[in-house]
């Protein structure tokens, strides 16, 4: 899939053909190139003389002419001229097709060849529909596990690779060594192949244990030819690792073998020179960076032309050499000079990089970027583009040291320009997965392009105190924020109203659910004492099957319905100028971004908005590792199981690190904030603790007392969202279910359940003994239904939901940090012979279609999860906001029963009155401190409760019922008197 520099899909036969000459980027990718006389000898059978075709005169016969389309087919291709090839081998499935059929064994080879031709030239759409070609005729005259398929599934997952979704590569290159081994005698040498693509596979998703285990376990099993892919394989991941002296080792081992086989020109040695000075350049080793850049350079322009990716990596070594290194100078300004001039060398590397990269681009201007549809490897030109940026914002900053701050600005702008171009193609890169695994990968991985762009947004509103900076920055830092959440909440939306038919609608469905299901059966497989390895094998191979034909799924609603393409991939947030047209007198948004400091870097930056009606602000604050643990130990002293021995250093350790968080999040804005109520958007490790818990004053810790502490609580209500945009363009409900309360309510008593399957996670399912009066009371506030004990089942509820306007469920949660989708809530033990197991989990919730205004999910850790870098906690949560529900209570650990039940009691109360969501539970917690005695005053008590969505009111109070009466007996006293007046005047009238 393509797209224009606009972002608009553009098909594979309407997008212009390179024209260039590209190899591959990985070094694997070569031997693919020959894997096509693999597969035509093996299908074609022995090969003929080739007959000279100068010979005008000479006919040949269709067997003769494919031999010869072949072999010319695989000539080109070695030499670089992959269109040629294309033609070749078109030529020859035409003829293949002409002599023996659309369907036969084959046109195997020849669509394998194709697609890896078109691969070359970067058509890799065009690539993969030739491979599931070659898919289809295999399975067709074979069977589904047939060994040949092998072939089919390495060369998708190169395909992945280069695309930059790693997770699907990693999917395919498993499957193609699983079928391959199915004939470990004939596909010996294809599994040495697949294992290594597998241990890389594992590298490129940070999985490093489990690669370098694969590769030890290997290495010393191939031959000589093979071992030294793994010894550069084991010199990347060392190197990620941190384990420095074995990646040298490792690189200088590699180096040696490929001397030896293939001289000390060999292309190999050139690309594997490359990765070391990559490794050099990470661990700031200068003295021996110039040495084997130019080696690499020399030996790469023996194979390569200047416009390559090849040549591209060479260009960036260079740029990220001078940006980094350090300059020699005896005094300040000398430094500020020569660090300058590194700063423009690298400038120009950087954008030979990017003319090498791209497709028609030649500008050497350095303020100039090429088009997205011009990337040859959009991660490549990402990389750079990122790089130029961060270049381009140190080139300012020394600009300012010098006082040259018009300069500075202008640095700071085409930084700015390329780091938006980046972020285009992270949009352009995501939009392109179907996996949501695929997608969340990259959130994580290009946060850090987020960051960079909303920091030289505030660089420039700083310098220039123009308003649209910050503009920009929110819409930045927006789209930095739950963009894999934000995009299936709008490819559901988009379904509506893409014109899609029920079936097609019906057929996703069903394939979702059935990923859904061998997803879990293989986890709860994996968690026995013993997995059974034929039932780990079937499902693994059934989780591929129907994964697959997902995507080719997706694929035809993109292409065959635009409307709905066109909707799901809007790269559209809520604008600034629109929120405060929008947000109420009394609210305040406070949104944050965290560039963490960590290992390579010992101090970061906190970024901040608050946005009201009638004002804004955009800060940036410096943190420091001190930061990052005042977070951790707020979270740990909250959710400690060992709340009721807290002791005096336990106490004096909370309150100190509670109020030098609020010094740091609230800090200068606090008197713009009075009467407010705070509508927080947190991010990273923030996303963990209630904001309800800071101090906003530093107390008198000499006695332990916890009621008495000055909680944020007792100044404000706390509500939150994952980003404005959700809260504003999707959290907002219009239409009201017909039903009131929906509360279910499980004992869990005499359950005899087998929890075998999840013993690990379920931490003992003992009894909550004070639900049953939880939902009996909120019952009174709300008229419903209330399913209780053995009747709270699972099936009752999926059945019925959809018709209620308030879901209220107590009980327990049990959590999936591995899986996060099947975290679960926990329903009474099945009656009779039903499909359902009494696990409601968040894949299912997600299938869900639901019309509650709130959801109340009074359950232990609802809101807690595995913590996902650019998309934030993983809750279960989040399920319901998917399905339609726009307003969650949600817990952040374990609740206890007692306390729980009485705060949500109370929480209805106040709700029933009229008050917001928000302000109702924080009056909740309030009374509870109020009345508690010393133990229950702790924290972990009443602060686990956390508002999510839009807090809006669902009820009008008794006081609004009261003001409503007097307001008409006011107006029914002043009709009276109008008429009075009326009749005495017409009397007087009369009179006279």
């Amino acid at each position: 899939m393509f797209y224009s520099k606009n972002g608009e899909k553009v098909t594979p036969g309407k997008r212009e053909k390179m024209k260039k000459k590209y190899l591959s980027c990985f070094k694997l990718q070569n031997i693919s190139v020959l894997v096509g006389v693999v597969f035509f000898v093996f299908f074609q059978g022995p090969a003929y003389s080739l007959v000279k075709s100068d010979d005008s005169s000479q006919i040949l016969d269709d067997s003769l002419q494919m031999i010869l389309y072949n072999k010319e087919g695989i000539k080109n291709a070695r030499l670089g001229d992959f269109e040629k090839s294309i033609t070749n081998f078109q030529q020859l499935i035409k003829l293949h097709q002409k002599e023996n059929g659309i369907e036969n064994v084959k046109l195997f080879g020849p669509f394998i060849n194709l697609g890896i031709q078109y691969k070359n030239i970067g058509e890799y759409e065009l690539a993969i529909d030739n491979y599931l070609v070659a898919e289809k005729i295999i399975e067709s005259l074979f069977s589904e596990d047939s060994p040949r398929l092998g072939f089919v599934y390495s060369n998708l997952g190169n395909i992945f690779k280069l695309k930059g979704d790693f997770v699907k590569n990693y999917d395919y290159q498993l499957k193609g060594l699983t079928v391959f081994k199915n004939d470990p005698v004939d596909y010996r040498n294809q599994i040495v192949q697949a294992t290594y693509s597998l241990a890389e596979a594992l590298y490129l998703l940070k999985r490093y244990d489990e690669a370098t285990k694969m590769c030890e376990e290997n290495i010393r099993l191939v031959d000589s030819d093979v071992k030294n892919y793994y010894t550069s394989l084991l010199a990347r991941i060392y190197s990620e690792n941190g384990n420095y002296q074995l990646a040298r080792v490792y690189y200088h081992e590699t180096f040696s073998f490929l001397q030896k086989t293939g001289g000390l020109n060999s292309y190999d040695l050139g690309l594997e020179y490359t990765d070391y000075v990559k490794f050099l350049l990470s661990i700031k080793s200068y003295g021996e960076i110039e040495r084997y850049n130019d080696l690499s350079k020399g030996i790469i322009a023996q194979y390569f032309t200047m416009k390559s990716t090849q040549y591209a990596s060479v260009m960036l070594n260079y740029a990220d050499y001078y940006a980094s290194r350090f300059s020699s100078a005896r005094y300040m300004s000398d430094f500020n000079i020569k660090k300058q001039e590194d700063m423009l060398v690298a400038l120009d590397y950087y954008q030979k990089a990017l003319i090498a990269g791209s497709v028609d681009f030649n500008n050497p201007d350095v303020n100039s970027n090429p088009s997205l549809d011009q990337a040859v490897s959009e991660l490549q030109v990402l990389e750079i583009l990122k790089k130029k940026a961060q270049c381009f914002s140190a080139l300012g900053d020394l600009k300012l040291n010098i006082g040259e701050d018009e300069e500075g600005a202008l640095c700071y702008k085409s930084g700015l320009e390329s780091i938006l171009a980046a972020i285009q193609l992270v949009h352009q890169i995501r939009t392109g997965f179907v996996s949501e695994d695929s997608r969340l990968f990259l959130s994580a991985n290009q946060q850090s392009t987020f960051i960079e762009a909303v920091n030289l947004c505030y660089k420039l509103y700083k310098q220039s105190n123009d308003e649209a900076y910050v503009a920009m920055g929110f819409e930045l830092t927006e789209k930095s924020k739950s963009a894999n959440f934000l995009a299936a909440v709008k490819d559901s939306r988009a379904k509506q109203f893409g014109g899609i038919p029920d079936s097609l609608l019906n057929r996703e469905d069903v394939l979702k659910i059935n990923i859904s299901n061998y997803k879990q059966m293989l986890y709860e497989e994996n968690q026995q004492a013993e997995p059974d390895s034929v039932k780990l094998a079937l499902f693994s191979s059934k989780i591929f099957y129907y994964t697959e034909k997902y995507s080719q799924l997706v694929q035809l609603l993109e292409d065959s319905f635009p409307k709905y393409y066109a909707f799901k991939y809007a790269n559209e947030v809520v604008g600034l100028d629109e929120i405060r047209n929008r947000i109420k007198n009394r609210d305040a948004i406070v949104e944050y971004l965290i560039d963490a400091p960590g290992e390579d870097k010992k101090s970061g930056n906190l970024f901040r908005f608050v946005i009201t009606n009638s004002e804004f602000s955009f800060t940036r604050l410096p943190i420091e590792a001190a930061f990052m643990q005042d977070i951790e130990n707020l979270h740990r002293f909250l959710t400690s199981s060992s709340y009721q021995f807290t002791d005096k250093s336990d106490y004096q350790s909370y309150a100190l690190s509670s109020y030098h968080l609020y010094e740091k999040l609230f800090h200068n804005i606090n008197q713009d904030l009075v009467g407010k109520n705070l509508i927080v958007i947190p991010d990273d490790k923030l996303s963990y603790i209630p904001f309800d818990a800071l101090l906003y004053e530093k107390p008198d810790t000499s006695v332990m007392n916890f009621r008495t502490l000055p909680y944020l609580i007792k100044t404000h209500s706390v509500s939150y969202t994952y980003s404005t945009t959700l809260l504003f363009d999707y959290f907002e409900k219009e239409k009201r279910a017909p039903k009131g309360l929906l509360a279910f309510a499980p004992s869990y008593i005499n359950d005899n359940r087998d929890y075998a399957e999840v013993a690990d996670f379920r931490a003992g399912l003992l009894p909550l003994l004070a639900v049953d009066k939880e939902v009996e009371y909120i019952s009174k506030y709300i008229k419903g239904d209330i399913f209780k004990d053995s009747l709270a089942q699972e099936n009752v509820f999926k059945r019925v939901a959809e018709d209620y306007d308030v879901l209220h469920l107590a009980m327990h949660t049990i959590l999936n940090d591995t899986l996060p989708m099947y975290s679960r809530l926990a329903f009474s033990k099945p009656i009779g012979e039903v499909e359902d197991d009494g696990w409601l989990n968040t894949n299912e919730i997600y299938n869900m279609q639901l019309k509650a205004r709130m959801a109340v999910l009074s359950a232990c850790n609802t809101g807690s999860g595995k913590m996902q870098k650019g998309e934030g906690v993983m809750s279960l949560a989040r399920g319901f906001l998917y399905a339609g529900c726009p307003s969650i209570i949600m817990t952040l650990w374990e609740v206890e029963d007692e306390s729980g039940a009485e705060i949500m009691q109370s929480f209805y109360r106040f709700l029933a009155n009229g008050k917001n969501k928000a302000e109702a539970l924080r009056m909740a917690k309030l009374k509870h401190i109020e009345n508690a005695d010393p133990l229950k005053a702790h924290p972990h008590f009443w602060l686990a409760y956390v508002a999510v969505g839009n807090t809006s009111p669902l009820f009008m109070g008794k006081d609004m019922y009261f003001v409503g009466i007097v307001a008409l007996i006011i107006v029914g006293l002043i009709v009276d008197q109008l008429r009075r007046r009326r009749r005495k005047n017409k009397a007087s009238a009369e009179k006279k």
